[in-house]
């Protein structure tokens, strides 16, 4: 029993663990819209205890970095503030910006990576990310002044279609072609509702007296929609389509390959690691500095399938990335991926930019990030879910430009994004990976991914109810079985006392016999003397033979009386 709560205890702390939720930081800009040249300030606050922590500031491009102020014993290094807090603060620094001057009103997104302390008795910022949005707004242009004395001019009102008369109806029409629904019976395209595909029922509720445009109309209501439609002699029936054909018109349009695999995938005068398998789809090879273009060749599975190639032209010095997307029959994709690590002319291996921090919101990368490993894995419920805007990557080097691109497999059951770095020269590359899974169904993993903190706390609440109620229900178990046990111990006593009742009556009873033995004896006794008196003066016939044989009859006979006498007594010291 004191296992089960031993383990139970055990249990419960560690929900309690999970359901944590970690702090973050908060970013606001001085002013959401600013007029072209002016600068931005952006400012991050907590009100939590940090301990140490690093501030890293990135916009998406457009947006002049200025200068950077910390509050007082932190420490300023470009777009990063570094510092101590074991208090809670308010404000944590600022960043300003200058903006760029436009033509248009533009966006941009300035985003705040904060990440933080080790020690477990201070919130830990890690991770988290917060975004500031800022309209630039395009300068105005002067108004010309208009002449005061402006020339009468003849505005022409465009004439009005006639008002069209409708008569009520009570019938049902099928399309045989797509045609659209209309909000008022004119064929002009600014008041097409939506577009209704071939075999679809209308229900007709007025129709026209008169044509425009050159048709009849139809008010019908269609797919939950009510509208207009042109009656197109050769796109509207009042035969029902027939279902046997329809079905075979179906299957003919899904009756397509879905097979998009390769049965090879050959690279002339080089060898893929690891080696080529249809369902493996990241390759890496390492190629000479003088090797600008790579001779692939993919061998398709289903000869009704497709191929394309990017990225082999032109390979630069570090690493680069080529992708093979298969487009099967039906135009769902596979795409692999060959990293291609190219060396110097020399034949000395390239100086590879790195990243000093990758992270996608709301998901975890495998394995952890370090800047040596360039290819991760993320699963998530929903692939589709993740953005380009979601990587958040820092380069190691602030005057490296970082660039994400994405690619998605049709299915939508995986997406890779590439993080690809450049320098300013363009002599020096680095490039990352990750690719986006579907994650398996596991409730940890649904609840740890999940944005919506109302979740942990309905069903950690939910998990303690039921602890609890496990823990009422062990101690009723405990507490009825201590009543069992009692009960036995009582019909156990109870048997012992009538154990001793019947074994006293019984020896009570022994004891009195020896009287009643003790007569018996005598009276066979005396019986057995008689006979053998009665046999030994007798001169009846029938005694005879005691006379004439020898000893040994007489002597039986006597002996048999005494054993008889004999036997009576042993019953005596019962």
């Amino acid at each position: 029993m004191k296992k089960k709560i031993i383990i139970t205890s055990i249990f419960t702390i560690i929900l309690i663990w999970m359901c944590t939720v970690t702090s973050k930081a908060a970013i606001s800009a001085s002013s959401a819209t600013v007029n072209s040249g002016e600068n931005v300030t952006i400012s991050v606050s907590s009100a939590e205890k940090l301990g140490s922590y690093t501030i890293s500031v990135t916009n998406n491009g457009g947006l002049t970095f200025v200068s950077s102020n910390p509050v007082s014993g932190a420490v300023a290094n470009g777009t990063k503030i570094s510092g101590t807090s074991t208090t809670g603060m308010t404000s944590l620094g600022s960043f300003t910006f200058k903006v760029p001057t436009v033509t248009t009103d533009t966006t941009y997104k300035v985003s705040i990576t904060s990440s933080g302390t080790a020690d477990p008795d201070l919130n830990d910022i890690a991770g988290t990310t917060a975004q500031a949005t800022i309209t630039v707004k395009a300068p105005q242009q002067p108004t010309q002044q208009q002449p005061t004395q402006q020339p009468a001019q003849q505005t022409q009102t465009p004439a009005q279609p006639a008002e069209l008369s409708f008569t009520n109806s009570n019938a049902t029409l099928y399309t045989t072609g797509t045609i659209n629904l209309r909000s008022s019976p004119t064929t002009s395209v600014q008041n097409v509702i939506t577009t209704i595909g071939s075999g679809v029922e209308l229900t007709v509720s007025a129709k026209s007296t008169a044509q425009r445009d050159g048709y009849y109309w139809y008010k019908v209501t269609a797919n939950g929609k009510t509208g207009y439609i042109a009656n197109m002699s050769n796109r509207l029936t009042s035969t029902k389509p027939d279902e046997e054909k329809q079905e075979e018109k179906k299957e003919e349009t899904t009756d397509k390959s879905t097979n998009k695999a390769l049965k090879d995938l050959v690279v002339e005068n080089y060898k893929l690691s690891p080696d080529f398998t249809p369902e493996t789809t990241k390759y890496s090879l390492d190629v000479k500095g003088d090797v600008d273009k790579l001779e692939i060749t993919p061998v398709l599975q289903d000869e009704k399938s497709k191929f394309t190639i990017e990225g082999n032209d032109n390979l630069k010095v570090g690493n680069n990335i080529i992708k093979v997307t298969v487009t099967a029959e039906d135009g769902t994709t596979r795409i692999y991926t060959i990293a291609v690590a190219k060396t110097n002319a020399d034949g000395t291996p390239a100086e590879m930019l790195q990243l000093k921090d990758l992270k996608v919101n709301n998901a975890n990368l495998s394995p952890t990030f370090s800047s040596e490993i360039t290819n991760y894995t993320v699963e998530v419920e929903d692939p589709s879910s993740i953005k380009a805007s979601d990587i958040v990557a820092t380069a190691a080097d602030e005057n490296v430009e970082v660039n994400v691109s994405e690619s998605v497999n049709t299915d939508k059951s995986e997406k890779i994004f590439t993080i690809v770095l450049e320098d300013k020269e363009g002599t020096k590359t680095g490039v990352y990976q990750i690719t986006v899974k579907k994650a398996s169904m596991n409730p940890i993993t649904a609840i740890k991914n999940n944005k919506d903190n109302k979740l942990y706390y309905i069903l950690g609440g939910i998990i303690g109810i039921l602890l609890i109620l496990i823990v009422i229900i062990l101690i009723m178990i405990k507490k009825t079985a201590d009543e069992e046990d009692a009960e036995e111990d009582m019909d156990d006593e109870n048997t012992t006392d009538n154990y001793d009742y019947s074994l006293k009556n019984a020896i009570d009873e022994a004891n009195a016999e020896p009287e009643n033995i003790e007569e018996d004896l005598n009276e066979t006794f005396n019986n057995a003397a008689n006979i053998k008196s009665q046999i030994l003066n007798s001169t009846a016939k029938e005694y005879d033979v005691f006379k004439d044989n020898d000893d040994f009859e007489k002597t039986q006979v006597f002996d048999n009386l005494d054993s008889e006498i004999k036997e009576k007594r042993k019953g005596k010291h019962f």
